[in-house]
């Protein structure tokens, strides 16, 4: 059914995008809604759901006794086993060793590496006793291979020689960050009683501390030499091998079993996994995959304009021609799969009239995700839109009434002259009488 000829012609080709998104029903004018409409139709045509994606299948198979999937942008719990669940974390304790070291120190700060006795197969950093280490290096010494000589170093430095004084700072940092099932006996990580957390509480202390760019950035470190030559190698094996991987802490004890705090980052897409309890590296390993491309999967880029790209058409008052009308500027959403778009275009009039700059703006696409705003491209003209020539039917017009004018005058002059005339003769002939 024709819409009129007074109506934006939609530019099909570059409304590609605008089709997979549902398209409300806007309370604007008729341009908007007949804009709108056309949306839906090619919609339709493309075969794309107006609505939410098909969803995707939740992770199966998983062996970690814990596990949770956090979105960290929205917060969205994605997947959860047992994540409320006390348990040994391992090595992951070292995390608020991090925290706290990161809160009451300076990077730039030099600690004395000091003696340590580790346990039989516990990870460390092959620091040399006595040297001095910059914090920095020492974080990095702790993260990367999950040295428990460098934690003891920045335990007992932090703590004024006190590792009692350090774990306390543990603690009171883990009630003043909402852990609220977290308790700290030990800054290494090793199966002491009462040294417990849960995946949810790591989950959170894993995006504070991905807050922090210097933390960041070690976690996302295949390897790294210190200053003194030491080649530290990163313990959590899929760091480097997967480009959407980037950290954060591996633990392993006896009680803890196979523990790995993960995180992604994809197109837009913040993602942190835990996974406790695993029986071997191999499926602690998988089980992160798994969660990691199943967040990330749930999600999918929705290109919203192009910018300088032609949406529709709109006619110029006084002319023939029709004026392209083009997004400012370039847009694009990281959205659920679940989550439908609402797109309207607003403000478009039927008819263009000038002056307008090139450039200027018509009229708006509004994208909504769940009744919220979500982004705005403002629809501006391509070019300039001169203002409307005089038509020749008003210059007729406008010249018959010039003319009628004058003749009016002439007429009235012509008059006024005959009368002067009649009364000058009037005049004279009294004058000859007297």
């Amino acid at each position: 059914m024709a819409l009129g000829p007074a109506l934006p012609r939609l530019n099909v080709a570059a409304s590609a995008s605008l089709a997979r998104m549902h398209v409300a029903r806007p309370v604007v004018s008729r341009v908007g809604r007949a804009l709108c409409l056309c949306l839906v139709g090619l919609g339709t045509l493309a075969g794309a759901s107006v609505q939410a994606s098909a969803a995707v299948a939740p992770p199966s198979g998983l062996s970690a006794r814990e596990a949770l999937l956090i979105d960290t942008d929205t917060g969205t719990t994605l997947f959860s086993r047992r994540a409320n669940a006390r348990v040994p974390i391992a090595s992951t304790t070292k995390l608020m060793t991090a925290y706290v070291t990161l809160e009451y120190e300076s990077l730039k700060h030099v600690f004395v590496d000091r003696p340590y006795t580790p346990t039989p197969d516990e990870s460390l950093a092959g620091l040399t006793p006595g040297a001095r280490y910059t914090v920095a290096e020492l974080l990095r010494a702790m993260l990367i291979p999950s040295g428990g000589d460098a934690a003891n170093t920045l335990a007992l430095g932090v703590g004024g020689g006190s590792m009692s004084h350090f774990i306390d700072l543990m603690n009171t940092t883990a009630k003043q960050l909402g852990l609220t099932d977290t308790h700290y006996t030990t800054a290494v990580g090793l199966d002491t009683p009462g040294n417990y957390s849960t995946a949810a509480n790591l989950a959170t202390l894993a995006q504070y501390l991905l807050r922090n760019a210097f933390f960041a950035k070690v976690v996302d470190e295949p390897s790294w030499v210190l200053s003194d030559g030491l080649v530290l190698k990163n313990t959590d094996d899929l760091i480097g091998a997967y480009p959407f991987v980037v950290g954060v802490k591996t633990g392993h004890t006896q009680d803890a079993g196979y523990c790995l705090v993960g995180a992604a980052s994809s197109h837009g897409v913040h993602l942190v996994s835990v996974v406790l309890g695993d029986p071997s590296i191999a499926s602690r390993d998988a089980d992160t995959l798994t969660l990691l491309r199943y967040g990330l999967r749930l999600y999918h880029d929705v290109p919203i304009a192009v910018a300088g790209r032609t949406y529709l058409t709109v006619g110029v008052k006084g002319s023939s021609e029709r004026m392209a009308i083009v997004a400012s500027r370039s847009a694009n959403l990281i959205v659920s799969r679940a989550v439908a778009l609402h797109v309207s275009v607003d403000g478009v009039p039927t008819q263009l009239h000038g002056p307008i700059a090139a450039g200027g703006e018509v009229g708006v696409i509004d994208v909504t995700e769940n009744g919220k705003p979500a982004v705005s491209v403002p629809l501006v003209t391509a070019l300039a839109v001169a203002a409307p020539a005089t038509s020749a039917t008003a210059l007729y017009a406008y010249g018959a009434v010039i003319l009628g004018l004058i003749i009016l005058g002439g007429c009235s002059l012509r008059l006024m002259r005959t009368r002067a005339k009649r009364r000058a003769r009037q005049t004279g002939r009294r004058s000859a009488a007297g």
